[in-house]
């Protein structure tokens, strides 16, 4: 009996030891391969691990958000127009994520002591504090009248929130542990206690970028990480016409893949051509699929800019199946994520680069644009379930105009966490952030809006400041509703450095 329980004991000791050992700290120690804007959760927690291993030798600002926060404002940048412009000298990171609402900036605070801010900086917008589920939950409802513990048990829904499960299982029970029936409560302690099963579900999507990376193809992705090519290339690896590029090791003993489409061969061949001004090869593409093409030995004998030009184009809003979208720009191959490297790119989990997609609005009219607008957001939900929260959140945006506004749930833990930072006299800057002007004109001019914003001044006092700048981005500087384009972003970045440059003692 003394045996077994002794065998037992040792079992839960080596278990416990290995959740540790591997799940807490080894995956983190391996370099992360996932590009920005994917793999949310682990490139957060692996950003934070990084953040905190690091010795703080400049004054710290500290963006907190949703990916409203990470589409609207560039680290490098910022820090670079703080110091030219103010002579401050400081880190700008991020610990935000996609859908990271205020329940989850909240359950996020006791994480940032180690951190030792100087500066948190919060974006918010409408989408973040997730008003559109009333509706789609009641479509009669209000959200001037729903029951709140309805709201609350639907935000720890799995599919509404999978972080409260995945980085804040033991916050989020403390919190609204209450609110949660049998099942749900159990699989947060079991979360909470085990690392394996709380990061069941992401920690090995780094695993597989690290393996196919390495020994792969690379044809299976969904962003682009590889070389920068100067023609331009889309967030899914897609060139236009022409691509161009230096010759590496890799693609000498390896090849090329190139994803080719129905649409580009059109029924017949495609000719590609590879040119350095010196030597020219025509290659003829004639299957629809990913394909391995190897260049001339000669293209390898200097490192000469190669471009590639192909016989013609196809769209994506002619197309069909996976290959539907709803956007005019020409589409020629898609590359292999780590086309013109000859070692994959790590440690960009929130490094932007600037895609094809975020210069298609340059030079654009407000009419045109309004038109692109409805038809590349809004139309086709038949075709593109995808688009799904956006019409959700036109209903939503269109209904709540007409009703009071009431500051329930994620409104108490805005005001928790302006509570937080005051009462640490931390200086904290939660902005109301520019928002499309086209999405804004469905409820800017109603009280509800009106009544909202004089809730978020309300939270203005001590070390706790607010700002309002909701309409100072033109609609061209959007992909959406309230996400920036990279010229957008960069359109905002002395902005933001001027706002944040003052709240620094002179």
């Amino acid at each position: 009996m003394k045996k077994r329980i002794f065998f037992l004991i040792c079992l839960i000791v080596f278990l416990f030891g290995i959740d540790v050992l591997f799940f807490r700290k080894i995956q983190f120690l391996l370099p992360n391969e996932s590009p920005w804007n994917t793999n949310h959760f682990f490139n957060f927690l692996y950003e934070y691990e990084r953040i905190r291993s690091l010795p703080k030798i400049k004054k710290r600002i500290i963006v907190v958000g949703s990916s409203v926060a990470y589409y609207s404002i560039d680290a490098r940048s910022l820090e670079k127009t703080l110091k030219e412009k103010f002579s401050l000298d400081v880190d700008v990171f991020y610990l935000a994520y996609a859908g990271n609402s205020p329940l989850y900036v909240y359950l996020l605070l006791n994480w940032l002591t180690s951190l030792e801010p100087d500066l948190v900086v919060y974006p918010v917008n409408f989408i973040d504090y997730r008003l559109h589920r009333t509706y789609v939950l009641f479509p009669e409802g209000r959200n001037d009248s729903v029951d709140e513990s309805k709201m609350i048990r639907d935000a720890l829904t799995f599919g509404e929130a999978p972080q409260s499960l995945w980085v804040f299982p033991w916050e989020t029970l403390k919190e609204v542990g209450s609110e949660m029936d049998t099942e749900t409560f159990s699989r947060y302690i079991v979360s909470s206690g085990f690392t394996f099963y709380r990061y069941k579900d992401i920690y090995d999507q780094n695993l597989q970028n690290l393996i196919q990376h390495r020994f792969g193809r690379n044809t299976s992705y969904h962003s682009y990480m590889g070389a920068t090519i100067p023609e331009g290339i889309n967030g899914l690896g897609w060139t236009g016409k022409q691509f161009s590029f230096f010759p590496t090791h890799k693609m000498e003993e390896k090849g090329i893949w190139l994803e080719v489409t129905p649409y580009l061969l059109a029924g017949s061949t495609c000719k590609l051509t590879f040119s350095n001004g010196d030597t020219n090869q025509v290659v003829n593409l004639k299957d629809a699929r990913w394909t391995n093409v190897r260049l001339d030995p000669i293209f390898f004998r200097e490192n000469k800019q190669i471009t590639a030009t192909l016989e013609r184009v196809w769209y994506a809003h002619e197309a069909t199946g996976a290959y539907l979208d709803y956007h005019y720009d020409p589409m020629g191959v898609r590359l292999e994520q780590t086309f013109g490297l000859e070692v994959a790119k790590s440690g960009v989990q929130y490094t932007r680069e600037p895609r094809t997609e975020d210069y298609r609005y340059q030079g654009m009219d407000d009419r045109t644009y309004t038109r692109y607008f409805y038809y590349r957001l809004l139309e086709g939900l038949d075709k593109r379930p995808g688009i799904g929260y956006l019409v959700a959140l036109k209903l939503a945006k269109e209904r709540i105009r007409t009703e009071k506004f009431r500051p329930f749930f994620h409104f108490h833990y805005l005001q928790k966490i302006a509570d937080h930072f005051r009462n640490r006299n931390i200086p904290f800057l939660l902005i109301n952030n520019p928002e499309n002007p086209i999405s804004l004109s469905w409820y800017e001019d109603s009280d509800w809006y009106r009544d909202h914003l004089l809730f978020l001044k309300s939270l203005d006092s001590g070390s706790v400041h607010f700002w309002d700048i909701h309409g100072v981005l033109p609609m061209q500087g959007f992909s959406d509703f309230h996400h920036f384009t990279y010229v957008g972003m960069e359109q905002m970045n002395s902005i933001y450095a001027e706002r944040i440059g003052n709240l620094f003692p002179k």
